[in-house]
């Protein structure tokens, strides 16, 4: 029975004359487990947003089975995330569907436990690694019991035993009677599958069985590409690699997101032991991290999502601060020969998040972008540009002049590989570089790894494929929040060395942690310990924060705005907000209050018959005044009391309980109470979505030469205008994506 029928589709996007899909048609029958495969950029996800009726087709028509409801994971996981709470998002769509607490409750349990992410459902979403980010993104759809499951990529990002559990659980869907769309490069994937469309440019090139496709090796090779060639691993190539020159030696590094603080060596131990380091936060710990690299060697970084990789990696390129020593040593013979500095920083990070890496309107401007912080211009900056956009597999000659925005997934994951190619550091970090990426440019881009290698670089790149651990020439993995595995064994371990300078973490790194505390005191997942405020039902703490912030504008008398003074403290003692924080905030802000009291010592009037202290023309100071000027500052220090003491003790998440609690009355007057409710936790998941792109931004502009010290005393406003462009431009997409998301989920 055919459940999905495409005739003649066709669609482009805005502003585009190229077709995306082209004269498409097929049927997918109902019950049935389809892979859709292509290279990047091949049309892919814009035919599954038109199957999903994300997008409108220009022309031909896509005919769906009345009465079939279609749940998308899409290629980004972050994108389509609607809560701050793991549990709370997964709950999303029942919620929406209308089922009840305990049904909805039910489903979170049930759907959190198929990607194993039970233990992480009172975490902050924006607290999770990118791997676990996509459980969750497949979790919250799994909820919705879609008849019509479509993976985008789906498994991409998972490691090995994560991706296994996944496509356990696909599999089991199918045999449930349901339909399975799979978009995929990879071979384990498609060979779940009984039937196969091939996509080219747009177009169809193949639709048929999978024994079929796979019997023609032409096609089957756009999915399985040719075999990588393992390294050599004897114990002769062992010592050979460890004898090379070093490059970068780690030291005793130790570090925790849980506290955004580096801690102290003597307690970690305990901290991991604790009940609050338990597995849900492995990923934010990293323990007596010992390892020396080497020049010329390329080594791979393994371990399952969460385990710390891309943690240890922005370690290494100074954007976190850190416990434990980083040495680099300089080749004096080399093209190094720049010392360690804020803008010649000898390590560069290409990030797992490539969206987050361009901030350049075309191809070519943004892999410019970094050599011109580091004063390279003219021929030398053409053919710098040029030469890593042919290394990475982005040639100038067809993407040079190509917007960014039109760049599909696996292009713009190539344009931010040269954007850091093109600062050439003796050190190139990559976090996750192949994910996403078809066959053939995976090959590609892990063959340039190499040739980067083979150059002298020093090259250390995190994966989850165990064919691209075997390709490096060192393999290095992380579980128990420390290096369990070192493929050169005894040769691979620290060796004390005399001459080196100590690489210190970027004076940005503070603002960034900064930035990644408000992030997670936003959602509340920072804090662990409750106070006296926050066990209080939290209908009751917004009614108590109403309350006191009313009373305290409306004191009028000296004694009552201080009676509420003092109210507001011990309301912040029993929030367990830090009373030093809120001494230091009334200092900072009495500069302001005292320059308004001028005002108000002119404008206010005097009473009759009073004493003035002193009198010139309008301007007087009476006692009448100076009370005045005096209760406005108590009554504004009683408000900041009061409104601090709220949002340290109510997350969002209680924030929106106690609103639905409050406001539930009005629906019996057929007030749409859940459109306001569903409005403002969008709000509230927006701020802390828009900090964390902000704060990715930020980490590649850091990486590529701007906001440095050196950046900062040059041009402020220069270093500014990179960060908000791309801030408004993500933004408009984070909106679009969250609102597809939130369609997807069924909400109405």
């Amino acid at each position: 029975m055919a459940q999905i029928v495409v005739e003649n589709l066709s669609f482009k996007y805005p502003h585009s004359e190229k077709f995306a899909v082209e004269n498409v048609s097929f049927v997918i029958e109902k019950g049935s487990y389809t892979a859709i495969v292509g290279y990047n950029g091949s049309g892919k996800s814009s035919l599954a947003r038109l199957i999903c009726g994300l997008e409108l087709p220009y022309s031909g028509n896509v005919s769906i089975t009345e009465g079939n409801k279609i749940g998308i994971v899409f290629q980004s996981p972050k994108n389509q995330i609607v809560s701050s709470i793991v549990h709370r998002d997964t709950a999303f769509a029942p919620l929406c569907q209308g089922c009840t607490k305990a049904e909805a409750e039910l489903r979170t349990i049930e759907s959190l436990n198929i990607v194993d992410m039970l233990s992480y459902a009172h975490k902050s979403t924006s607290s999770l690694s990118l791997g676990q980010t996509q459980k969750i993104a497949i979790s919250g759809v799994i909820a919705l019991r879609p008849e019509i499951l479509i993976l985008d990529e789906a498994v991409s990002m998972l490691d090995p035993e994560s991706r296994r559990e996944v496509l356990e659980f696909v599999r089991y869907w199918h045999k449930c009677g349901n339909t399975i769309i799979q978009i995929t490069h990879e071979m384990q994937v498609l060979e779940e599958a009984d039937n196969v469309i091939g996509i080219d440019s747009g177009k169809i090139f193949f639709y048929g069985t999978k024994t079929a496709f796979l019997q023609n090796k032409e096609f089957s090779e756009r999915v399985q590409g040719r075999k990588l060639q393992k390294a050599e691993r004897s114990e002769q190539r062992s010592k050979e690699i460890s004898s090379l020159e070093k490059v970068l030696s780690l030291r005793n590094i130790n570090f925790s997101y849980e506290k955004n603080e580096a801690p102290k060596a003597e307690n970690l131990a305990k901290n991991v032991s604790d009940s609050s380091f338990s597995k849900a936060s492995e990923g934010g710990v990293l323990r007596n991290i010992n390892l020396d690299l080497h020049k010329g060697t390329l080594v791979a970084l393994t371990g399952v999502s969460g385990a710390g990789k891309s943690t240890l990696l922005e370690i290494c390129s100074g954007l976190l601060q850190y416990e434990g020593e980083i040495l680099y040593y300089p080749d004096k013979c080399g093209n190094n020969e720049n010392p360690a500095s804020e803008k010649f920083f000898p390590v560069a990070l290409a990030q797992q998040n490539a969206a987050a890496a361009l901030f350049e309107n075309f191809a070519a401007d943004d892999v410019a972008f970094g050599p011109k912080n580091r004063g390279v211009h003219g021929k030398e900056l053409f053919n710098t540009v040029k030469a890593a956009m042919e290394n990475a597999g982005i040639p100038y000659e067809k993407f040079g002049e190509r917007r960014t925005t039109e760049l599909s997934g696996g292009e713009k994951r190539r344009l931010s590989i040269a954007g850091i190619l093109a600062l050439n550091t003796p050190v190139i970090l990559f976090d996750e570089p192949t994910s996403g990426l078809d066959s053939k440019t995976r090959i590609i881009v892990l063959n340039m790894l190499k040739s980067l290698a083979a150059q002298g670089k020093t090259v250390l790149f995190s994966t989850h494929h165990k064919s691209e651990a075997d390709f490096s020439d060192r393999e290095i993995r992380i579980e128990n929040n420390t290096i369990a595995f070192d493929s050169l064994g005894k040769y691979g371990k620290v060796k004390e060395v005399n001459s080196a300078e100590i690489l210190h973490p970027l004076s940005s790194s503070k603002m960034l942690k900064g930035l990644s505390a408000i992030s997670l005191g936003l959602s509340g997942a920072k804090k662990q310990k409750k106070s006296f405020i926050e066990k209080l039902p939290s209908a009751v703490r917004l009614l108590l924060f109403a309350l006191l912030f009313v009373f305290s504008l409306a004191a009028r008398s000296l004694w009552f705005s201080s009676v509420m003074l003092v109210v507001g403290l011990v309301y912040c003692k029993l929030a367990s907000f830090s009373m030093k924080k809120l001494l230091k905030s009334f200092l900072k802000i009495l500069p302001f209050l005292l320059f308004f009291s001028i005002f108000q010592l002119i404008f206010h009037p005097a009473l009759e018959n009073e004493i003035h202290f002193t009198s010139w023309k309008w301007f007087t100071i009476t006692p009448s005044k100076l009370i005045f000027c005096l209760i406005a500052i108590i009554r504004t220090y009683c408000s900041l009391a009061c409104i601090s003491s709220f949002f340290v003790s109510t997350p969002e998440y209680d924030l929106i309980d106690s609103l639905k609690i409050i406001l539930t009355p009005l629906e019996k007057i057929k007030i749409p109470v859940r459109y306001l409710i569903l409005i403002i936790e969008i709000i509230f998941r927006f701020i802390p979505l828009l900090i964390d792109e902000a704060i990715s931004i930020i980490k590649t502009q850091i990486i590529r030469g701007s906001m440095g010290e050196a950046s900062k005393k040059s041009n402020g406003l220069k270093n500014v205008i990179p960060l908000i462009v791309p801030l408004i431009t993500q933004t408009v997409r984070r909106s679009e994506s969250l609102a597809d998301a939130i369609t997807m989920r069924g909400f109405e």
